[in-house]
């Protein structure tokens, strides 16, 4: 079904010799009437070599090659990165006052999609110097990671960047970035107590367990057999580890 328009003849009444008036109405007119194609351009080059790999990476990129006046405004900036983690392009996306600049989420993810990027960084510097990240910032940066996330589009870091250094919202484990909550009062007495009794743990009361806590991976597990057990079977740590223990024994 098609639309339905009534239609009007525009009339024009002129006592002046000038026609310039008339012509600015018009460009006016079709400057709010016409629809243009959105273009992405890769304007200017500037050099990285390598893949993606850490924070330290994409800080050092727009710290010494897009920002400018790092201690006088605020900027934000997006880099945007392949499926192996090659920079695409970046998009210097505004430039702000001393302590704030404007981000609008559907240019940040609008132009993601134009680049076929599947992973994007973002990144603002702070002319204070201070490398805490703001509520605001917490906030924008959850807003961008859903919005990405509707098109299959990860939002691997947000970086706040200093004349001395940065933040990292991805090392320091964010969680508006990670999706993962603060833990609970409760929770963090649990694992305080969970560590108190790993640390009892030597090679001559249990030898298999001892083994088992010599790396990260390893205590990482051994805290995930306790916290099961005790959610469980409502065992304090302390009585939960010579049991494991004995299982540990008969793999």
């Amino acid at each position: 079904m098609s639309y339905k328009t009534t239609p009007y003849q525009p009339q024009f009444v002129y006592d002046k010799d000038s026609f310039l008036d008339l012509e600015k109405q018009i460009e006016e007119l079709n400057a709010e009437l016409n629809v243009r194609e959105i273009e992405v351009t890769f304007t200017g080059e500037r050099l990285f070599f390598g893949d993606v790999k850490s924070s330290d990476d994409p800080y050092r990129f727009i710290k010494n090659t897009i920002l400018k006046g790092i201690e006088v405004q605020e900027h934000f900036v997006a880099l945007y990165l392949s499926q192996a983690n090659k920079i695409i392009g970046y998009y210097h996306h505004s430039t702000g006052t001393i302590n704030s600049t404007t981000v609008d989420i559907e240019i940040v993810a609008a132009v993601a999609l134009k680049t076929l990027a599947k992973a994007v960084i973002i990144a603002h510097n702070h002319p204070s110097g201070n490398l805490k990240p703001s509520e605001a910032d917490r906030v924008i940066t959850k807003r961008i990671k859903e919005a990405l996330k509707l098109f299959d589009i990860k939002l691997l870091d947000h970086i706040i960047i200093t004349k001395e250094g940065y933040y990292s919202f991805t090392d320091e484990n964010e969680s508006s970035l990670s999706g993962m909550e603060k833990p609970s009062m409760v929770e963090t007495k649990l694992r305080e107590e969970i560590l108190k009794q790993l640390r009892r743990v030597t090679q001559a009361n249990a030898p298999n367990l001892y083994e088992l806590l010599h790396n990260k991976e390893g205590y990482k597990k051994a805290e995930e057999m306790v916290i099961r057990k005790v959610l469980h079977d409502q065992m304090i740590p302390a009585a939960v580890i010579p049991l494991i223990e004995q299982e540990l024994e008969m793999i």
